[in-house]
C-alpha cells in the first residue's frame, strides 16, 4: 500500500496525488506496518494482554516521534542558519 502511494506521489498527475483516496490508502498501510512492528517486538499476538498493549504503545510511539522529528528538522535547520546570519552581521 505505502509503496503504491510512493508511486502515484512519484509519478502520479497531481489531482490523482492529492485525492483523499491516496491520503487513507497511506494511513492504512502506515497502520499496517505499526501493527507488524508490534507483533515483531513481542513476537506474540496478545494485543488485547497487556504485553501486547505495551508493544502496539511503543510502535505508535516510535512512529510518533520519527514523524516529530522529520517535521522539526526543517524549522531547526531555518533557526539555525538565522541565528548564523545575525551572529556574522554584528
Amino acid at each position: 500500500m505505502v509503496s503504491g502511494v510512493g508511486a502515484v506521489a512519484l509519478g502520479g498527475k497531481e489531482h490523482h496525488r492529492r485525492h483523499p483516496g491516496i491520503a487513507a490508502t497511506y494511513g492504512a498501510g502506515l497502520a499496517l506496518i505499526v501493527d507488524e512492528f508490534a507483533l515483531l517486538l513481542d513476537l506474540k499476538d496478545v494485543y488485547w494482554a497487556k504485553q501486547g498493549r505495551i508493544s502496539v504503545d511503543l510502535g505508535v510511539g516510535l512512529v510518533a516521534l520519527g514523524g516529530t522529528a522529520l517535521s522539526v528538522r526543517p524549522i531547526v535547520r531555518r533557526l539555525i542558519r538565522d541565528r548564523m546570519r545575525s551572529g556574522s552581521a554584528r
